[in-house]
């Protein structure tokens, strides 16, 4: 398989991955944890105690448990946290559907999931909440101004309002020392629907329940706004009654309602009628509990330990989640009706599950086996002197794959000290089943990789012994067009990415695959020369920059064997043009605008991009192939690519990067799109775009 296939075609596979986990997660009913409250006591018969190893304590009388959703200042009346002495950020007008100005309008600064979707992912699944870049409130005029203080953070901007739906403009990205105008935001006339919380069985209504009402079309709600991170809030008056009159247009509608003592109910995906008539009856069930208490197998609470209870019937789709307290007590207070799967995890123990636990149970007992520990020595290359102080990864191990690692999410990289020896061995705890290898890293070596061992729950301590790698080095030459050496030219070592290496998609998921490469730099000497020592067995690409060049790389350089020498050869820097220009919106300079140049990909191109780089004509031709830069317009519409471009024929676009609509930037793209020439010696060329209004 070529380069190019062997990074392409994983990279897909994981974006198709990460984007059916995000569709699932959107899709899916809500995991939701209603505030803890005392239920009324249950009618259902009590099932005999079900022990699983020691006895359970009886009666349990302490319960923490944890709050499904981070506790947040309500959205109107958020602190203004609007980082006023940040150089860029930024700013605009909000108004009314009328067109007066909006005061009083939340404005926020949000992360954008754009910029790592599966950490995010990962980060809601584990109840993790990102903070807000950035607040304020609409002043008397309708003006907000938030400053940013990381330049070319992704941010999301979200304007909340109490009578009018959410607003989202996704993916902002802001220079250093720029501020983006993000003009007049229009609010829009939300649709009403109205509806009547009762108890199931008495059809009584329910006074102060709360209905939470959220949108499905949740495309940017993998960072929920705060204060909304289940919905719109709506408290239910003494007839039961309930109404919303700012519920978005688009897309349907879940509908989740909860009061103490009952187990909340979910409506999902329930259309809006523009025209009205949009009223849903709620009926709640009187909650039961599940109590008990996670140990391990000597009996000894294992504090924090997180329970989920998934519902097993159709009757109740249901999902909840507590935190065990210092004793290890957990309940769940009030859920609906029927049978149940607890899952207990710990970041010390292995996952344990039991099914069919029926509500009503108040002395569930979970024991946890410890995970999984290692006795690690490890010892440097040549000498082999003990090493005490390094940094340690773990690795997952593929049998059928055995040059293939994985990242393991599970455990978090770690510093090992002196402190964590006991005798010659470093005692590594926390370890999940499975096969692995460790990954060391120090400044004396190249990042080594272990043995493969495996951990088997509840199996002996295993015993890991590795000695270190010296690693191998890789050495070139960097000359100009005109053949003369290039000093003081940036080099470093890099994950061999081919094609893929500054594609949007490799840098989305790149940051995800595991590094069996080592990072180096150096600079190139007055004759051009460069050496890069210490590199670990993997392959390779070197990257060269220079600010009066473009950028040149060498790729498809492989490290195998300890001491070896690979000579990446002549890397030629091409002079180089510098491209800019002026991004404008019906004849208005306009910011946030995406401006791309790559070259059209051929069959000839792809086949020197794949070739060993042995002559300086050859990797012309490879740089050329792996040539592509974008760069988003700044406040007045002004661009620059930071990145000189080699004489060639290319293909550029432009398109509006914050909008909601991915098929406006299709349309903007192919709207747009040219080929332009770049020839040699040529300093600069100016491209400007005009897109059309929408």
């Amino acid at each position: 398989m070529s380069n190019a296939a062997k990074i392409l075609v994983p990279l897909l596979v994981v974006a198709a991955l990460a984007g059916g986990a995000y569709f699932a997660l959107q899709s899916s009913a809500p995991d939701v944890t209603p505030t803890p409250s005392t239920p009324p006591t249950p009618t259902a018969p009590k099932d005999e105690p079900k022990p699983d190893q020691p006895q359970a304590p009886q009666a349990p009388v302490r319960v923490q448990t944890a709050p499904q959703d981070p506790q947040r200042t309500a959205a109107t009346n958020a602190p203004d946290s609007s980082n006023p002495d940040a150089p860029q950020g930024v700013r605009g007008r909000v108004l009314l559907p009328s067109g007066a100005p909006a005061a009083g309008v939340q404005v926020w600064l949000l992360e954008s999931a754009s910029s790592n979707p599966v950490a995010v992912f990962l980060a809601n699944q584990a109840g993790k909440v990102t903070p807000p870049l950035a607040s304020a409130v609409t002043g008397d005029d309708g003006r907000f101004q938030l400053g940013l203080k990381k330049p070319g953070q992704a941010a999301d901007l979200r304007l909340v309002s109490g009578e009018y739906p959410e607003v989202n403009r996704p993916g902002i990205k802001v220079a250093e020392g720029d501020w983006f105008d993000a003009g007049d935001v229009r609010l829009d006339i939300g649709i009403p629907l109205t509806g009547r919380v009762v108890d199931s069985g008495t059809k009584a209504p329910i006074q102060n329940a709360t209905v939470y009402v959220a949108s499905t079309n949740q495309s940017h709600q993998m960072i929920a706004t705060p204060g909304r991170e289940r919905g719109i809030p709506l408290l239910t008056d003494a007839q039961g009654q309930f109404r919303c009159s700012n519920a978005p247009r688009l897309g349907n509608v879940n509908l989740i309602a909860e009061a103490p003592g009952y187990a909340h109910t979910q409506l999902l995906n329930k259309p809006l009628k523009a025209e009205g008539g949009n009223d849903f009856p709620i009926e709640l069930e009187v909650g039961e509990p599940i109590r008990g208490v996670v140990v391990d197998p000597n009996g000894k609470p294992i504090p924090g330990a997180q329970i989920r209870a998934i519902g097993l019937s159709a009757k109740t789709p249901q999902q909840e989640r507590v935190t065990a307290g210092a004793d290890g007590v957990f309940e769940f207070p009030t859920l609906r009706r029927g049978p149940y799967e607890l899952i207990a995890t710990a970041t010390t123990h292995s996952e344990k599950k039991r099914t069919n636990v029926m509500t009503g149970e108040t002395d569930v007992m979970l024991v946890m086996t410890s995970r999984g520990m290692v006795r690690l020595k490890v010892l440097a290359a040549g000498s082999g002197a003990p090493v005490k102080a390094y940094s340690l990864g773990l690795k997952r191990f593929f049998e059928n794959a055995p040059q293939s690692i994985a990242n393991v999410p599970e455990f978090n990289d770690r510093r090992i000290n002196p402190g964590d020896y006991e005798g010659e061995w470093a005692i590594v705890r926390g370890l999940p089943p499975g096969s692995f290898r460790f990954q060391v890293a120090d400044p004396q070596h190249a990042k080594t990789l272990s043995e493969p061992f495996t951990i088997v729950e509840g199996g002996p301590v295993v015993e890991v012994e590795m000695r270190l790698s010296s690693g191998g080095t890789i050495t070139g030459t960097v000359i100009n067009d005109r053949g003369e050496p290039v000093a003081g030219a940036n080099v470093a070592s890099d994950f061999n990415a081919g094609l893929a290496a500054d594609t949007e998609l490799f840098g989305i998921f790149g940051a995800m695959m595991p590094e069996k490469h080592t990072k180096q730099t150096t600079t190139t000497d007055a004759q051009g020369r460069f050496v890069l020592r210490r590199l670990a067995f993997a392959d390779y690409m070197v990257r060269v920059a220079h600010p009066q060049y473009c950028e040149g790389k060498a790729i498809n350089l492989k490290i195998a064997e300890e001491g070896a020498t690979v000579d990446a050869g002549v890397i030629q820097l091409a002079l180089g043009t510098v491209v800019e220009g002026i991004t404008t919106v019906g004849g208005v300079p306009t910011g946030q605008i995406k401006v791309s140049l790559s070259m059209p990909m051929t069959p000839e191109l792809m086949k020197a991009a794949q070739q060993p780089n042995s002559d300086p004509q050859q990797q012309a031709a490879a740089a050329r192939a792996l040539f592509n830069a974008n760069v988003l317009s700044d406040g007045e519409g002004r661009f620059r690519l930071q990145k000189r471009v080699p004489p060639g024929t290319y293909k550029v676009t432009a398109a509006r990067h914050s909008t909601d609509s991915p098929f406006n930037a299709l349309i903007d793209i192919r709207e747009t799109e040219r080929m332009v020439t770049i020839a040699p010696g040529q300093e600069s060329i100016t491209i400007d775009f005009n897109l059309t209004p929408r």
